[in-house]
C-alpha cells in the first residue's frame, strides 16, 4: 500500500490542451466484457460515459416511447430490461425499456439522489443519510441503513463486488463500504470534504475529488494514494477514469489528468464539465468535453483537437453508444454524431430541456425535465 501526498504546486508532466487536429478514422468501440447495463451515473462505473452494445448501434433512431413523471427526475439506470428513475427525489419508478408500462413504483425517503444498480438491486441515498435498497424485480424494500458520521450527502452512490460507495459531508468528510446484502457499514474513512463526488471505479480503487484534494482508496478502504493541494473546502466533482487516468474537473484550481496507480499529476485538460471517453482509431482514445456551448474531440495523448460540434444551446454531460456521442441541449434536441468526424447522424427533439443520457441494452434513454424518452435503432 502507497499513501501519497503531493502538492499541486509541483510540476506537470505533460500539459494536455486544446490544438488542432485533422479528423480521425472509424473509430473502435469500448473495452471488451463491458456491461451493457446503465448502472450508475453517466452509464458506468468508471463514469467514462461510454458503452458498446454487441448487436450494434446505428442512426437513424426511432422513438419507442415517452412518458411524464410529474416531477423533476435523476439521471436513469438501465438493467433487467427495465429503466429506472427517482422523480422529485423520493419517487422510484420502474419502466419496462420497450414499451415504457410501469413496472412498479415505490417511495423512498425525501432528496434521494440518482441511484445504483448492482446483481439485482438498486441503491440509493437521500441528503440526510439514509442508504435504501431495492429488489429491482418487484421494487421490494431489502434493507435501509443510516449511514454514521454525517448530515450532508450529495455523492450518488455506485456498487459492486458485493458492496455500496458513497461520500458523506458535514463535519469533514466521509467516504462508506456498506455491504449489498445487509446495509452494514463495512468501513468508512476521511476525506476532505465529502460532497458533490460519486465514487469512480477503475484500476482496482475508488477515486473521489473535491477542491484541490484528490483520493484514491482499495475496495477495502485503505488509502492508495492522496494528491493534496493548496487548498480544501466545500463542494467537489465526480471523477471520470479513462485507461489508466482519473480525470478531475476541479472548480478551485482547474483541470488534472492523474496516474491512476500513483497519483501523479500526468496533465491538464480543458472544459467546463467532466469529459465522457472512448476509444477512438489509436489505442490512446478520445475524450469529449462541453466548452461555450461547444463539444470538443480531443486525442487523450496529445491534447489535440479531432474535431468540434455546435449544436443548437448544447448542455449537459455527452455520452458515447458504439463509438458515435450523444449530447443533449436546453431546447430539446438531441444530437447523435459519427465519433470519426463530429458530423451530424440524426437528431429528434424529446421535448423540454435535456437534463442527462443514459444507454443501456440497446437503447437511448434521455431525460428531459419530467419527461423520459426510450430511442432504439430503426
Amino acid at each position: 500500500m502507497k499513501f501519497r501526498r503531493h502538492a499541486l504546486g509541483c510540476a506537470v508532466a505533460s500539459s494536455v490542451m486544446l490544438a488542432a487536429l485533422p479528423a480521425f478514422a472509424a473509430s473502435a468501440f469500448a473495452p471488451k466484457g463491458q456491461s451493457e447495463d446503465a448502472v450508475a451515473m453517466q452509464i458506468n462505473l468508471a463514469h467514462s460515459g461510454s458503452v458498446d452494445f454487441s448487436e450494434g448501434f446505428a442512426a437513424p433512431l426511432t422513438k419507442l416511447w415517452s412518458k411524464d413523471l410529474g416531477g423533476d427526475l435523476s439521471y436513469a439506470l438501465v438493467a433487467e430490461g427495465k429503466v429506472f428513475v427517482v422523480a422529485n427525489g423520493n419517487d422510484v419508478f420502474a419502466l419496462d425499456l420497450v414499451s415504457g408500462s410501469q413496472d412498479w413504483e415505490h417511495l423512498v425517503s425525501d432528496g434521494s439522489l440518482g441511484g445504483a444498480y448492482d446483481d439485482g438491486q438498486l441503491f440509493f441515498v437521500d441528503f440526510d443519510g439514509l442508504m435504501t435498497a431495492l429488489k429491482a424485480s418487484t421494487g421490494k424494500t431489502k434493507w435501509a441503513a443510516q449511514m454514521p458520521d454525517q448530515y450532508a450527502f450529495s455523492s450518488p452512490p455506485i456498487a459492486l463486488k458485493g458492496q455500496v460507495f458513497t461520500g458523506g459531508a458535514g463535519s469533514g468528510g466521509t467516504l462508506y463500504g456498506v455491504d449489498e446484502k445487509t446495509g452494514h457499514v463495512n468501513w468508512t474513512q476521511s476525506v476532505e470534504n465529502g460532497d458533490d463526488s460519486s465514487p469512480a471505479y477503475g484500476d482496482k480503487g475508488l477515486y473521489v475529488s473535491y477542491p484541490c484534494q484528490y483520493y484514491k482508496f482499495a475496495l477495502n478502504g485503505q488509502p492508495v494514494w492522496h494528491y493534496s493541494g493548496d487548498c480544501e473546502g466545500g463542494g467537489g466533482s465526480t471523477v471520470s477514469y479513462f485507461k489508466n487516468r482519473a480525470y478531475v474537473n476541479d472548480w478551485a484550481s482547474g483541470n488534472f489528468v492523474l496516474n491512476a496507480k500513483t497519483g501523479d499529476v500526468v496533465g491538464t485538460y480543458s472544459g467546463g464539465e467532466m469529459p465522457a471517453f472512448f476509444t477512438g482509431s489509436n489505442k490512446h482514445g478520445y475524450g469529449l468535453t462541453l466548452t461555450n456551448n461547444k463539444l470538443y474531440c480531443f486525442d487523450v495523448k496529445s491534447g489535440n483537437v479531432a474535431w468540434s460540434f455546435s449544436g443548437s444551446n448544447l448542455t449537459g454531460l455527452p455520452i458515447v453508444i458504439n463509438g458515435q456521442p450523444v449530447i443533449g441541449s436546453s431546447n430539446g434536441p438531441v444530437y447523435m454524431l459519427d465519433g470519426a468526424s463530429g458530423a451530424q447522424l440524426w437528431t429528434d427533439n424529446p421535448g423540454g430541456s435535456v437534463s442527462s443520457l443514459a444507454a443501456g441494452e440497446g437503447k437511448l434513454v434521455v431525460v428531459s425535465g419530467s419527461k423520459i424518452t426510450v430511442y432504439a435503432p430503426q
